[in-house]
């Protein structure tokens, strides 16, 4: 089957284990946080303007899943900022727009229904200074020896 009929047949492609070590940040502390805050969110904005009863429509399902995407794949993990002060742009422009629009619409709302992740958002905005941008470290190539690498590495020294 093509990616395409997969898709058409609702198969979901495998999840790495790269991908599945990521998921699993979002299981506990700051990150944990932040997925219940936007996932909530997410569900007001979904309730409101596309008038679901329960659960997600399935455009506000694909970005819920990946709004939870990016956060996992956040480059300041436990320590990350609020979005709005956040100095790397994790999201795409389509999707910065849709998030944007949820965020505009559910923030004040969000009170209501989960004033304990309203007041941890808003005591991080105001408290916690963002990092900087963290810089890419580079990558050490191990060189193993080969067979007769002890004897080639010799004749190195000598040169």
């Amino acid at each position: 089957m093509t990616k395409e009929e997969n898709q058409a047949a609702g198969v979901q492609p495998p999840v790495s284990s790269r991908g599945e070590d990521r998921m699993k940040r979002l299981e506990k502390g700051a990150l944990s946080r932040e997925a219940r805050t936007i996932t909530s969110m997410i569900e007001i904005f979904c309730r409101a303007r596309h008038g679901t009863k329960s659960g997600l429509c399935p455009e506000c399902e694909e970005l819920n899943a990946y709004a939870r995407k990016r956060l996992s794949c956040c480059p300041f993990g436990q320590n990350k900022p609020v979005c709005a002060k956040c100095k790397v742009h994790c999201y795409k422009s389509a999707m910065r727009e849709k998030i944007n629009a949820v965020m505009r619409y559910a923030g004040p709302r969000i009170v209501f229904v989960h004033p304990f992740l309203t007041l941890e958002h808003l005591w991080k905005s105001f408290a916690v200074k963002p990092p900087e941008k963290p810089r890419a470290q580079l990558r050490t190539k191990k060189i193993t020896p080969a067979a007769g690498g002890a004897a080639g590495s010799e004749q190195q020294k000598k040169n």
